[in-house]
């Protein structure tokens, strides 16, 4: 776990040993926001392995910072490595420790110097949402992106945020009882953009509520995290935030590029290819080529052969299911897929194939009758109800792809398989309507959360 937001410096020495010693906590990024802690965090992060700091001028302490103080910032940033990013910085419209015109100016000064600098900012935003936003895309922050921290804002805020490049990071307000409009926007926060942190020694999650916060609670953060988000276990929220902290800091890593198979919630993932005959509006592949799937990098430079997905699989029945799911379209490799489940069923696994339903497009009907026995479930997105919506929303290069996947459902339905149908809560699909054209064919229903890949 990487606990993406902590003050060290202003941890109780025994809390602080004990995030040191934790090594269930892979990296700290410890925070410095005026001169007296920024040299703190400079110095912590010198002498301990795993600690990186960010340092930069809160809000509140906008009303005494001077040029020489940007400029010293700034060197500070050039001279050390470990410095991973500028801030905390932004706009705290909420208590006012400076005047609001000069919050505004040193966050725009220090955008300004990390944009010359190529790294990260952190924000910190209170009550300030829209003119955060503004001056983020007036000072091109985009060109560096950043950490939208302890974020306690609203759904359109979020996705804006994430639209201009940023992560947004969660801390223990979310366990907080009265925090039920935060932990919707948790839910649909994408996954590729999800970070945690513990802002410790504040803002200990409600199970240690009243004590002093420490590194060590972030999994308590992560729990609560990890129920919020569809088909996700604590072990995914572990790995998917730490790889998002990896990629937004530039932390010291080697991930793998090419994932044939992942494991989530006890599910294992085959990806079969990338190819897919379908141009989703909603895919994120097609949104922004981030192929990240909860800390996994789903791409294959080539198909993999069966040999390869069996070796990789080793024993189906560790897994609740095993599943063919990717960015690409796995009944593009009808006979690879059809070979893999055989052994699958050999090993005594359960077979899941995630599908757009094309099949009928490249195929006669009648080859599906041999993965009878095979498939255990088809899980098709259906994605609209009606041929219209579908079109826009599935962007097919076929005429009649709409009537495919629905003769699809239904022929899967005649031969005895359990079928799903699945649609994602895109602006503009009414979910309602599509659930009744489910149901009707005799599938069963899955609402998917736009946002939540995986």
């Amino acid at each position: 776990m990487i606990d993406t937001h902590c003050h060290l410096d202003l941890l109780k020495k025994e809390d602080y040993e004990e995030a040191i010693k934790d090594n269930s906590l892979e990296y700290l990024i410890t925070v410095g926001y005026d001169r007296k802690t920024i040299q703190n965090a400079l110095r912590i992060s010198q002498e301990v392995e795993k600690v990186y700091c960010a340092i930069g001028f809160h809000p509140h302490t906008a009303d005494s910072v001077k040029d020489e103080d940007l400029d010293w910032l700034k060197e500070l940033a050039q001279k050390n490595p470990k410095v991973k990013a500028l801030g905390e910085m932004g706009l705290d419209f909420y208590k006012e420790y400076s005047d609001r015109k000069k919050q505004k100016d040193i966050f725009r000064k220090q955008i300004q110097i990390a944009r010359e600098l190529g790294i990260p900012i952190v924000v910190h935003s209170r009550d300030a949402e829209e003119e955060t936003y503004r001056i983020l895309k007036e000072e091109k922050a985009y060109e560096v992106g950043g950490v939208m921290h302890c974020f306690t804002g609203s759904y359109e805020f979020m996705k804006k945020c994430v639209d201009l490049g940023f992560y947004i990071s969660y801390s223990g307000i979310i366990t907080y009882p009265n925090a039920d409009a935060l932990r919707e926007v948790v839910k649909r926060t994408p996954t590729q953009r999800i970070l945690l942190e513990t802002d410790s020694p504040f803002l200990a999650p409600q199970p240690v509520r009243g004590k002093p916060n420490k590194p060590t609670n972030i999994w308590h953060t992560a729990e609560v995290m990890a129920k919020l988000i569809p088909n996700t276990s604590l072990e995914d929220v572990d790995r998917m935030t730490s790889e998002n902290a990896k990629m937004i800091f530039n932390l010291n890593t080697i991930r793998k590029k090419d994932t044939i198979t992942y494991v989530i919630n006890n599910k294992l993932y085959i990806n079969l290819t990338n190819k897919c005959n379908l141009h989703c509006a909603f895919c994120q592949r097609e949104r922004e080529r981030n192929f990240m799937v909860k800390g996994y990098w789903v791409w294959v430079e080539r198909d993999p052969s069966v040999e390869e997905v069996i070796r990789e699989i080793g024993d189906p029945t560790k897994y609740e299911e095993i599943v063919f799911c990717g960015y690409g379209e796995p009944t593009l490799r009808f006979s690879a897929l059809k070979e893999i489940a055989k052994w699958v069923k050999s090993k005594g696994g359960k077979v899941r194939v995630d599908t757009n339903g094309l099949l009928l497009t490249f195929m006669p009907k009648e080859r599906l009758k041999e993965l009878v026995g095979l498939v255990d479930v088809w899980s098709v997105s259906l994605n609209a109800p009606d041929k219209e919506t579908y079109d826009k929303v599935c962007r097919p290069t076929q005429p009649d792809a709409f009537e495919k996947v629905i003769e699809f459902i239904k022929t899967a339905k005649s031969l005895g398989f359990e079928v799903v149908a699945t649609a994602v809560d895109y602006p503009g699909v009414d979910m309602k309507k599509t659930e009744e054209l489910a149901k009707s064919l005799g599938a069963k229903w899955r609402a998917r959360i736009y946002e939540s890949v995986g």
